[in-house]
C-alpha cells in the first residue's frame, strides 16, 4: 500500500531464503514505478527464484494433505427396540442383547459421545418394550450394528423392563473392527412411558368401479386414518382423521375402475399415541364401461373383382384409465349411406378388421366393450370409390438382439409424415393370438420382447397418417437367426456401355448364421459402390460406368463376425451400345431407301416429259423399204401388191393421203392424209383429180378390202404421197 512500508519475504524452508529489507514506497510517476519494478525483477537472483518455487510446492503439498485428512461426517438415524425376550443375563447385574457384549472385569468401556447425537428413548406400556433413537455419526459410510447394555444392581435381568424400573443405559455401535460406546444414560421408566393404541385390523372391504368401503376393528379408539395407493406406485394418500368406534366404516371414493390398491389403517385414543399401521390389504375396483372412443384409421384397396374393394380398419387400444376394465372385443358396423338396410356388424378381438365394400359411400362405427358395457361410438364417413396415396414402409428388416428382436425400417421422407407406426406380431403356431405395439412417427426402430426362443414370428408394420393408414409390410423372423429371408436367382438384366442392371428374388429360409443385413457391392472401374438391399427391392441399376470395362457384382450377407458372399457375377461393359448402333443405322437405311425411291421416280418423270421415246422406222420392214434411197417418187399412183407378202384374207385397209412435198431423201412422218385413196379405180385421171383436190377439200376416210396385214401398221410412200395403212379385220 502506498505511503506504508512493504516487506517482501520468503519462507524459511531453505537456508538460502532470507528476509528482504523493507523500503518505503512513495508516490512516483507511472513511468518511474514501472522502471523500478523492472529493476527489481532484474535484480532477483537465481537462488531467490529457486526458493520461491520450493515454497509454492510445499504449500501445495500441505494443502492437498489437509484436504485428504478432512472428511465430511456421515450420519444416519438409528432406532432400536428391545423387549424382555431379547435380553440375556451377563452376570454382574448386566443385561445385554448379545453374549459378545459382556465385558470382562478388566475391560473399560471407552466412551465416544460425539458419535451419538440426539439420543431419546420411550417405553411402550402394552408391549413392555423400550425403543431408543439417535443419530449415528461415522467417518465413512459403512454398515453399523448397534446394541443396548443395561446395568442395575438390585434387579434381575429378565425383569429389568417394567413400569417401575430404573437402570443405566449404554449404546454400543460396531462398524467393522471398531467399537464405540455412548455415555451412560440414567433411565426412569415412569418418565418415558408411552401408551400406544392397539393396531387395528381391517375386517372387510366392498368395492365398486370407483370406491372402496373399508371396515376395521380397533378396540377403544377415538379416531383413525386410512392411507391407500395404487399398486406399483410409491406415494401414499392419507385421509383426514375419521371419528371411529369399536367397529368403523369408511368409504374411499374417486378411485380408478379396474385398478388394484393397497389399504392400511392407523388409530389413536385420548391417552395414547397413534398405533402402527395395520397390515396392508390389497383390493381391486370393479369394471365400468369404457369412457373414451377409439382412435380409428382406414385404407381402401384397389378393385378386387367387379368393383369390390377391401376396406382395412385399424384402431388403437384404449389406455387403462379409459378402458376401465378388461376389453373383451370390438364391434364394427358398416352400411351404405344410400341403403341403410344393408347394414352389417362383425365382432373381433383384434385391433384391425378387413371387410369387403363396393365403390360407394359408407357410414362406419367402431366401439370397444367389456363386461360392464360399450365405449362411445367412433363414426366415420368413408368414400370407398376414392383411392388415397399413402405409402407403406420400405426397407423393413429384423435382426436378433439377444432375447429380443430389433425391427427397423427406412426413413422415407414423404409429403405427409406418419403420425404413428403400428407393429403387429404373432407366433406361427398361434396366428390368431396377436400382439400390438405403437411407436411415434419419428421413430424408425423398435424392440420386441417376451418372445420364445424356438418360435417363428410374423411381423407386420402399418404406417398411420391420422385417420388414414397404409397397407402392411411383413417379414418373418426368429430369435436365433433374425430375418428368415435369403437371396436367390441373382442374374444380369441389362448392360450398356455406361450402366448395368441386376435382378434377384427373396426366398423364405433359415440362414446358417444370423444375418444383420444384405449388401449389394459393385467393384471395378477403379472403385467400389456398396448399398444395403431389403425385401422390398428386387432390382437395381448402376450408372455412370466406364465402357469396355470388367465389373464384379455380388451380394454380401453381413454378420457379427464379418461378411459372406451370397451370389456374384462378372460383367463386361461393351464399347458401343447396340441401341446406339440401331439409333444411327435405322434412320440411315430409311434415308437411303427414300432417296432411291425419289431418284427412280424423278428419273421416270423426267424421261416422260423431257426425254420422250421416238419411234425408229429402221426397226420395221416397211420402214426399211420406205427408207430405201433407190426409190424415186413419180407423178403416177403406184400400188404396192401385198398379196404375195400377206395371206389372202380380206381386210379393210384405211388409206389416207397427205398433201406434202418433202424432199427426195427426207424422212417424213405424215400427221394426217385427209383424202382417201380409191384403190379399185384404175383410171389415172381420176386418181390425179383426187390428188389435185387434196389441198382444197377433205373427205372422211373409207375402208376398202385389203389383204391381211400384220398387227402393226406402217407408212407407205409412193412418190410425193404418203399413205398410212391400218388394218381392220372384216366380219
Amino acid at each position: 500500500m502506498e505511503g506504508k512500508s512493504q516487506r517482501k519475504c520468503f519462507s524459511a524452508v531453505s537456508p538460502r531464503c532470507y528476509q528482504c529489507s523493507s523500503k518505503p514506497v512513495r508516490n512516483r510517476r507511472p513511468e518511474a514505478r514501472r522502471f523500478q519494478q523492472h529493476e527489481q525483477f532484474q535484480s532477483v537472483t537465481p537462488n531467490e527464484k529457486m526458493c520461491g518455487r520450493r515454497s509454492v510446492c510445499v504449500l501445495i503439498c500441505v494443502f492437498c494433505f489437509c484436504c485428504a485428512l478432512k472428511r465430511e461426517p456421515v450420519f444416519s438415524i438409528q432406532e432400536l427396540t428391545v423387549t424382555e425376550k431379547d435380553l440375556k443375563d451377563c452376570g454382574k447385574n448386566l443385561c445385554v442383547m448379545s453374549s459378545a457384549d459382556c465385558p470382562t472385569e478388566s475391560d473399560v468401556l471407552p466412551a465416544a459421545p460425539e458419535r451419538f447425537v440426539n439420543t431419546s428413548c420411550h417405553f411402550l406400556l402394552p408391549e413392555e418394550s423400550i425403543t431408543c433413537r439417535w443419530i449415528q455419526m461415522n467417518d465413512v459410510r459403512t454398515e453399523t450394528i448397534s446394541t443396548l447394555i443395561f446395568r442395575r444392581t438390585d434387579v434381575y435381568c429378565p425383569s429389568i423392563l417394567n413400569l417401575y424400573s430404573r437402570f443405566n443405559l449404554t449404546i454400543k455401535s460396531k462398524s467393522g473392527q471398531k467399537e464405540w460406546f455412548s455415555d451412560v444414560y440414567p433411565v426412569i421408566i415412569e418418565e418415558i412411558v408411552v401408551v400406544q393404541a392397539p393396531r387395528p385390523v381391517i375386517t372387510s372391504v366392498n368395492v365398486t368401479d370407483s370406491s372402496v368401503n373399508v371396515t376395521w376393528n380397533g378396540g377403544s379408539i377415538t379416531k383413525c386414518r386410512i392411507r391407500y395407493k395404487r399398486l406399483n406406485t410409491e406415494s401414499w394418500t392419507e385421509t383426514a382423521d375419521v371419528p371411529a368406534s369399536y367397529e368403523s366404516l369408511f368409504v374411499i371414493e374417486g378411485l380408478q375402475a379396474f385398478s388394484e390398491y393397497l389399504l392400511s389403517v392407523s388409530c389413536v385414543h385420548d391417552l395414547s399415541r397413534w398405533s402402527d399401521w395395520s397390515n396392508e390389504t390389497r383390493v381391486k375396483t370393479s369394471e365400468s364401461p369404457p369412457s373414451a372412443s377409439l382412435s380409428l384409421s382406414y385404407y381402401v384397396s384397389s378393385d378386387v373383382n367387379f368393383g369390390v374393394r377391401q376396406l382395412l380398419l385399424l384402431w388403437k387400444a384404449l389406455d387403462v384409465t379409459d378402458a376401465r376394465g378388461l376389453i373383451r372385443g370390438y364391434e364394427v358396423s358398416y352400411m351404405p349411406t344410400e341403403q341403410p338396410s344393408l347394414k352389417k356388424t362383425i365382432h373381433t378381438a383384434e385391433l384391425k378388421a378387413v371387410v369387403l365394400v363396393r365403390a360407394e359411400e359408407y357410414e362406419l362405427t367402431v366401439r370397444a366393450f367389456n363386461s360392464a358395457g360399450h365405449s362411445p361410438h367412433r363414426r366415420l364417413l368413408i368414400d370407398a370409390s376414392r383411392s388415397h396415396d399413402v405409402r407403406s414402409v420400405k426397407a423393413l428388416w429384423v435382426y436378433s438382439d439377444g432375447s429380443s428382436l430389433r425391427i427397423r425400417w427406412d426413413r422415407d421422407v414423404t409429403d405427409v409424415n406418419a403420425s404413428e407406426f403400428a407393429i403387429e406380431w404373432s407366433a406361427a403356431t398361434d396366428p390368431e393370438h396377436t400382439h400390438w405395439q405403437r411407436v411415434d412417427g419419428s421413430t424408425f426402430t423398435t424392440r420386441l420382447t417376451g418372445l420364445e426362443q424356438d418360435e417363428v414370428y410374423s411381423i407386420s408394420v402399418f404406417p398411420v397418417y391420422g385417420s388414414l393408414c397404409a397397407p402392411q409390410t411383413s417379414i418373418s423372423a426368429d430369435l436365433q437367426h433374425g430375418a428368415l429371408l435369403g437371396v436367390e436367382g441373382f442374374r444380369l438384366v441389362n448392360v450398356s456401355r455406361s450402366s448395368l442392371a441386376v435382378q434377384w428374388t427373396w426366398k423364405k429360409t433359415k440362414p446358417r448364421v444370423k444375418v444383420l443385413q444384405y449388401k449389394l457391392v459393385l467393384r471395378g472401374g477403379h472403385g467400389a459402390e456398396t448399398l444395403s438391399v431389403f425385401p422390398d427391392q428386387h432390382q437395381h441399376s448402376f450408372h455412370h460406368l466406364h465402357p469396355n470395362t470388367r465389373y464384379s457384382v455380388c451380394i454380401h450377407g453381413e454378420t457379427e463376425n464379418g461378411n459372406f458372399s451370397k451370389a456374384s457375377l462378372d460383367v463386361n461393359t461393351p464399347l458401343i451400345d447396340y441401341d446406339e448402333l440401331l439409333r444411327f443405322a435405322v434412320p440411315g437405311s430409311l434415308l437411303l431407301l427414300v432417296f432411291g425411291i425419289f431418284s427412280v421416280s424423278s428419273l421416270t418423270v423426267c424421261r416422260k416429259y423431257f426425254l420422250p421415246v421416238i419411234a425408229n422406222p429402221r426397226l420395221s420392214l416397211i420402214g426399211r423399204w420406205l427408207l430405201n434411197p433407190h426409190l424415186q417418187g413419180g407423178g403416177k399412183v403406184c400400188v404396192l401388191k401385198l398379196e404375195s407378202v400377206f395371206p389372202a384374207e380380206k381386210n379393210l385397209v384405211l388409206a389416207e393421203r397427205r398433201a406434202s412435198s418433202p424432199s427426195e431423201h427426207e424422212d417424213v412422218i405424215p400427221s394426217k392424209i385427209s383424202t382417201p385413196l380409191w384403190t379399185h379405180t384404175s383410171d389415172t385421171h381420176t386418181s390425179d383429180t383426187h390428188t389435185s383436190d387434196a389441198h382444197t377439200r377433205s373427205s372422211p376416210p373409207e375402208y376398202v378390202d385389203w389383204p391381211l396385214l400384220a398387227e402393226r401398221s406402217d407408212y407407205v410412200q409412193n412418190g410425193h404421197v404418203v399413205y398410212r395403212l391400218s388394218e381392220k379385220t372384216s366380219d
